[in-house]
């Protein structure tokens, strides 16, 4: 047997960031109407573009007031997912994700590649991991 709420009964909203502050009774007159939702025609002389300033300023004509319309709405500009790998967080090999290698091999090779191009200028750009292998392997050999 399903048991009904009191007739006095009110829903709780969460309002606002959180917090028990923020638990109030729902109030069902907060939410908007559809006649709230109508966009409003411009009624002064002049109506602003863009982000302010005497330059933005516009003569409005109430005989066509499509075109202040027109001047004000902001059209959202496409952007497109970038290619390659996507970095995250604050930095590092094990923030970058994508691509199907993993960050630690890529960043391994470029190092190797960068040793490698490096490497014709007599050890001058090499690392010291690698003067250590070429040192070893020299005192190896003899």
């Amino acid at each position: 047997m399903a048991t009904q709420p009191p007739t006095d009964y009110k829903r709780v909203a969460s309002h606002g960031r959180g917090g028990a502050g923020n638990i109030l009774k729902d109030d069902p007159t907060n939410y908007p109407k559809p006649e709230d939702l109508v966009t409003p025609t411009l009624k002064s002389n002049t109506y602003t573009t863009g982000r302010g300033g005497t330059g933005n300023m516009a003569h409005n004509n109430p005989q066509h007031p499509e075109l202040a319309r027109l001047a004000q709405d902001v059209d959202n500009i496409a952007h497109s997912e970038p290619q390659g790998p996507k970095h995250y967080g604050r930095g590092g090999a094990a923030n970058i994700i994508g691509d199907g290698q993993p960050a630690q091999r890529k960043s391994a090779e470029a190092r190797r590649k960068s040793e490698e191009a490096k490497g014709e200028d007599n050890g001058a750009g090499k690392g010291l991991l690698t003067k250590g292998k070429e040192l070893l392997n020299k005192l190896g050999k003899k």
